[in-house]
């Protein structure tokens, strides 16, 4: 859809935007006319991805939170209407991974895997749909795994758990909000070249891991990106409820 300005006066949230496929869906979307609210912990990350933005032509506002905080949350959801008016669409990119062995795995470190990847999601949602409610209208991307589907290959036990758990929500949220207007669906990424990927783990595992998918590659955040892109927009206006895969042919069902 190269110079569609599809999204241009649609409105919406990218948490986790300034890395990753969270940063590659804020400046697609960007590219395609929307304005973002940019959130992250890392606040100078944010103000350098606003300027992306920006420098493309689409409105933004940068926004320091963290949204396991349910203060910080309501913050962000307060600041977005304030800055553009209303809630078009969320996207719950943020996300954290460690690769520890359940055996040594602490209950302080499933927690805190717990909270960003599955507490965080839920809570952006119940600040964010009520505004979508008003309006009849609105559209969440919940960004799980390919671990949801089945097992992580990078991450534990926790992280398994809790993309499994955001694709459970993703489902129950459809259902309810679907009378609404209210469209919530996820993608569940195999393999992608992200800081998250690459500064877990080593190049010699990203090779032989390579070698067990079809397309014999890792997948760009900007491909990724599109697949989000194509959730939120009105070519799937009639999917809600769905975990669409984009692996690389890595698990197929």
């Amino acid at each position: 859809m190269v110079g569609s300005k599809d999204f241009k006066e649609k409105f919406g949230i990218v948490t986790g935007a300034t890395s990753g496929i969270g940063r590659a869906t804020a400046l697609h979307l960007a590219d395609r006319g929307g304005g973002i609210a940019i959130v992250d912990l890392n606040l100078e990350q944010v103000k350098k991805v606003e300027q992306e933005v920006s420098q493309r032509g689409s409105r933004a506002v940068a926004i320091h939170a963290d949204v396991t905080r349910e203060e910080d949350v309501d913050r962000m959801v307060q600041e977005t209407l304030d800055s553009f008016g209303a809630i078009d669409f969320l996207v719950n990119n943020a996300g954290i991974m460690r690769p520890t062995l359940f055996l040594d795995l602490h209950p302080t470190e499933w927690d805190q895997i717990i909270a960003v990847n599955l507490r965080g999601p839920y809570l952006c949602c119940r600040a964010v749909i009520p505004h979508m409610i008003k309006r009849k209208k609105g559209n969440i991307v919940n960004v799980s795994s390919v671990a949801g589907r089945s097992t992580s290959i990078f991450g534990g036990a926790h992280y398994t758990a809790s993309k499994a758990g955001l694709l459970g929500l993703t489902r129950h949220l459809a259902r309810e909000m679907g009378p609404h207007g209210i469209r919530v669906n996820a993608i569940c990424p195999g393999g992608t070249l992200t800081p998250m990927v690459t500064e877990t783990t080593t190049p010699e595992i990203l090779a032989e891991v390579t070698t067990r998918i079809p397309l014999r590659r890792f997948a760009q955040p900007k491909e990724q990106a599109k697949v989000i892109a194509f959730l939120l927009s009105d070519d799937s206006s009639y999917m809600t409820g769905a975990a669409v895969d984009s692996n690389g042919g890595t698990l197929m069902l």
